[in-house]
């Protein structure tokens, strides 16, 4: 295949995030006195707070839920995450590698302000021709729109592109999407995530080159 687009995730690809907005969202929930168990809360891996709500709370309105979810805005801001210390620091080793081969889009389940403050920490916005919220898509991961949104700003096919993702639920979006999935292995190792469904694993952003050379062929 020709490779024209790589398309990133955030958390858990560019930044070791995936931790701490697990025990952010765990202990925000059980402060309003929801009890939510780990192995429950880890299958919203890859997801977002307006898809976890609407998961924990059906039978609430949408405004009831937009409460909770701006209660949840006001714990984060008093507990704000430092995305530097959690870049992946193969990341900006792998952007210089391609940034001249391959056009490059970020494509995330989270919202806008987040991921621009990722960038901006991390010193990564420079690599990105394209950014896309899932938030502010009609349906957000797993479905594909995301990665749709990302690849029509980038003039490409899906077949002519790859995701580059960790969770279950991003993998789902960008095969759904008719894209390759390469899926990175977790960067806590106590964190176990399924990612059978993606067309490759690695375990180091790093391997992605070689990969992709593979894939030319």
């Amino acid at each position: 295949m020709a490779v024209k687009g790589i398309v990133f995730d955030v958390d858990g690809v560019l930044v070791n995030s995936e931790p701490y907005y697990f025990e952010q969202r765990l202990a925000y929930l059980n402060s309003i006195g929801v009890t939510l168990s780990l192995e429950a809360n880890r299958r919203f891996i890859g997801s977002n707070m307006n898809a976890v709500l609407a998961q924990i709370f059906p039978q609430k309105s949408l405004a009831k839920r937009n409460e909770i979810k701006a209660g949840y805005s006001a714990f984060k801001a008093a507990h704000p995450m430092q995305f530097k210390p959690m870049l992946n620091t193969d990341a900006p080793l792998l952007l210089q590698q391609i940034c001249t081969d391959c056009q490059i889009g970020l494509a995330s389940a989270g919202e806008r302000v987040g991921i621009n403050r990722m960038l901006a920490e991390t010193a990564l916005t420079p690599y990105f021709e394209t950014i896309i919220s899932g938030a502010e898509t009609a349906h957000n991961k797993p479905a594909p729109d995301v990665y749709l949104a990302a690849l029509a700003a980038l003039k490409i096919a899906p077949n002519e592109a790859v995701a580059i993702e960790d969770s279950t639920l991003g993998i789902a979006a960008g095969k759904a999407a008719g894209m390759t999935v390469i899926a990175l292995q977790p960067l806590d190792p106590n964190y176990e995530i399924d990612q059978s469904a993606a067309d490759y694993r690695i375990g180091s952003l790093l391997e992605v080159p070689t990969l992709l050379a593979q894939l030319m062929i």
